[in-house]
Order: C-alpha cells, then structure tokens, then sequence
C-alpha cells in the first residue's frame, strides 16, 4: 500500500574539481562506458576508453535482483554509482524511498544494489516494494578523491573515525560511504541502517555516517549486522553546485519542496541530500532511506525530482534530522560532474 512507503537518502559517493572532469574524454548524460567510435552513442561516453555506463530506466520484478553489465573493466574501487527509483503508478517519481532496503510489519521495501566488480553490478528490489517499479544506474570511473580510507575492517556495534584532514568548512565536503562483505561483495544494501522489528526486539543492520566535520567522519556497524564486515571512506572537496538550498528547518512527518529552477532533464541532475543534528550526529546520513523501529518510522529520503523541483521528506518520528540540505549538480553530454547524493547518493 502506498500508505507503508518508506523515505530514503542515498549515499553520497565523490565530487571533483571541474578541470579533472574536462580531462575526460568526455562523458554522456548518466554513468558509463563509452563506445569505441568517435560519435555518442546511447548509455555511452565519447571515443577513447570507457568511463562511464548507464543502464538506462529498467523495469524490475519485486522479490528479485539482476545483473548488468557496464564493461568499464576498472577496479571496483575506482568506480562511484548512482541508484535512482522510478514510482510508475504512484505519487513519489523519480525517488530514493527505501533506498538500502526497509522492513515493516513482516514486509520488505526498496532497493539497492550490490556485487560491484570491474564489469558487473546487481540490482535488487525487495519482494513486497511499491516505489521502485523502475531503477536506473549508473556507474563511472571517478578521479581520485582527496581522501581514500581505503578497506577497513569494522565488527557490529563499532564506531570507526576517519580523520581526513582536509580544513576548510564541512559544507564543502562529500561523502561517500560503501560496503563490503562476503555474501554481496560491494554493496549499499542496508545503507543508513536497517530495522527488522519482531516484538519485543529491534534488530539492526547495515551502517551509517555522521558527526562530518572539517577533519574528520565517523561510521557506526549496527549491532546485528552481517554484510558490512569491511567499510570505505572517500571524501572529496566539492566545487560550488549549480544549487545549493543551505540549511533548511524540516519538522518530522514533512515534506519540504525546494524549487532548484536548474530547467535541466532529472536524469542528467546529481542530487545529494544531507541532515545535520546539531550536537548530536551532527552532517549525517543515519537511517538514510528510512527504516521502521519499535517506536516508528525515522529518516529522510528525496523524492519527485523534476527538472525544476525535488521534495525532501522527512518521517513522522525522526529524531536526527531537523534541518535538510539539498546540494544539485548538472550534467551534460560534455562533461559529468561525479557527484553522487546517496541521499545520498548515498546515497
């Protein structure tokens, strides 16, 4: 029922100055790889090696997952994505509800995706989920961040701090968090956290990052979780965007319009959403997607993207976002600015 849907952030991934992206070959609208004649061609970039991929808006079964293969061959860490829903038959449009994954009352929601390698990524939708009829990734080969953490081990219910030490003010860095573990390999499965309720007991999974600051970022694992045994850390100095809404006061159980006026196609737009729970998590990305909990619905996600507008919503019993910032960045057939919301990107 449209009533249960769930919000969603994405994973933020990597931001790059202008003049590393000029370097480029070149690169189409959405993430990929680019065809070996001198002329664009579709889910493509220019001549010369590929360096982006786009699956394009794909219909995908509930209660299924499946492969797609971007031919990028680069190392999976070199790679950023960019996962986007489609609601064909309801209110939400392009959206990142549920983005990760979310369980209510015995039923599963959303989508996420997983297995990244230098030619293959997998999509999954939950069985029971009712926002992404469609899913639309893309995957490129980012320039180096000016941070890389690389893979680090984290057990459940383990705070990690990663001291980046870049200066200069925290609204100017991105974020990207991913995921490795044994059964889906890299994957945002879980992102923001995960809550399986089965009365008395929450049982948490995935993991999360907050408390940004100008030199440093930190993550949690959830205590019950089982595919985050390793996390990396990127961050990177962003150029100023092509909209930036600044911090913005959101009540829960509200949805916040901010008029971007960019008149730019939704699919070429690199959305990043943030909260920001000052003295608490502080710039975060906690319970990114939403997720259900003994005591409700928390979190954020976006939602009905358009070429001029993008709603932030914010659940009826959220406690760690009070303020929402919304950041745009614009593509073009020329150049793609790898900026990655996982709203939050990542997500």
């Amino acid at each position: 029922m449209k009533e249960k849907r769930m919000l969603m952030r994405v994973p933020v991934l990597t931001v790059t100055i202008l003049m590393a992206l000029l370097l480029l070959a070149g690169t189409y609208t959405v993430i990929a790889n680019s065809s070996p004649s001198a002329r664009l061609a579709p889910n493509s970039a220019s001549a010369g090696s590929p360096t982006f991929w786009s699956s394009g808006w794909v219909s995908i079964t509930a209660g299924t997952c499946q492969v797609f293969t971007h031919s990028l061959g680069r190392s999976p860490e070199s790679l950023a994505v960019d996962m986007w829903f489609q609601d064909t038959d309801g209110g939400l449009g392009i959206n990142r509800r549920n983005y990760g994954g979310l369980e209510f009352n015995g039923n599963w929601y959303g989508a996420h995706w997983q297995k990244l390698t230098s030619t293959t990524i997998e999509a999954c939708r939950q069985p029971n989920d009712n926002t992404a009829d469609m899913i639309r990734l893309v995957v490129w080969v980012a320039p180096t961040p000016d941070y890389d953490s690389g893979w680090r081990v984290i057990t459940p219910s383990y705070q990690l701090t990663f001291n980046h030490n870049l200066g200069g003010t925290a609204t100017d860095l991105t974020v990207g968090l991913y995921f490795s573990g044994t059964t889906r390999g890299i994957h945002q499965y879980a992102f923001g956290g995960l809550t399986k309720y089965i009365s008395p007991t929450d049982y948490m999974y995935g993991a999360h990052w907050y408390n940004l600051t100008s030199t440093s970022v930190q993550v949690f694992r959830r205590l019950d979780d089982t595919d985050v045994e390793q996390v990396r850390v990127v961050v990177s100095q962003s150029d100023p965007p092509a909209y930036d809404s600044g911090w913005q006061d959101i009540t829960a159980g509200s949805i916040v319009t901010f008029n971007h006026n960019l008149n730019w196609n939704p699919d070429m737009l690199l959305v990043r959403g943030e909260c920001n729970d000052p003295g608490q998590y502080n710039i975060n990305l906690v319970y990114a997607g939403g997720d259900h909990w003994s005591g409700g619905f928390r979190g954020s996600n976006l939602q009905n993207l358009t070429a001029n507008t993008v709603q932030f919503v914010r659940r009826a019993n959220d406690d760690d976002c009070p303020k929402a910032r919304v950041v745009i960045y614009k593509r073009s057939v020329t150049i793609y600015l790898p900026v990655v919301m996982r709203d939050y990107s990542s997500p």
